[in-house]
């Protein structure tokens, strides 16, 4: 074999390489967060995957390495007490090359103005993409959907 065709062979195979290892790059791998800031219960379940309960106060990371959903439940209590929901949502998420979001909006006008620039999807009373692109925050003020218990008597009877 000559000095030609070797480089040949070498080039040839380094290119392969290369177009490999940059289609395997091209899936994100980012690290994102549901913040609740609510008095509600949250149970998130990525992709169907098993649920995880979020206390109020608390948060939860998600790893965001490849486009799909989330679905947050909010409860008034522990789920699976007998009440039901009081907020349901999904979201759809990006998480190609090196941005993750989650997807809101129209598809009106996004090469220009970008997604969302439209109100044609209501994300409240969640608020997405922020503290950061892919976060999910939920609260302080989610309404008065749970009950508020009774005003306390107070005795001044011993």
């Amino acid at each position: 074999m000559t000095k030609r065709v070797a480089w040949a062979w070498a080039g040839l195979a380094l290119g392969i390489a290369g177009t490999v290892s940059s289609v395997s790059g091209a899936s994100a791998d980012c690290l994102r967060r549901v913040y609740n800031r609510s008095n509600l219960v949250l149970v998130a379940r990525q992709d169907g995957g098993p649920p995880a309960t979020l206390l109020p106060g608390r948060s939860l990371p998600m790893r965001l390495s490849r486009p799909g959903q989330i679905d947050i439940t909010g409860y008034c209590g522990m789920p699976g007490a007998g009440a039901g929901p009081v907020v349901q949502r999904t979201f759809d998420y990006e998480a190609v090359l090196d941005r993750c979001f989650v997807r809101f909006g129209g598809d009106l006008f996004v090469p220009q103005l970008g997604r969302g620039f439209i109100g044609l999807q209501e994300t409240a009373p969640f608020t997405v993409n922020n503290p950061r692109q892919g976060d999910i925050v939920l609260g302080p003020a989610v309404g008065s959907a749970c009950p508020v218990p009774g005003p306390a008597v107070l005795s001044r009877r011993g």
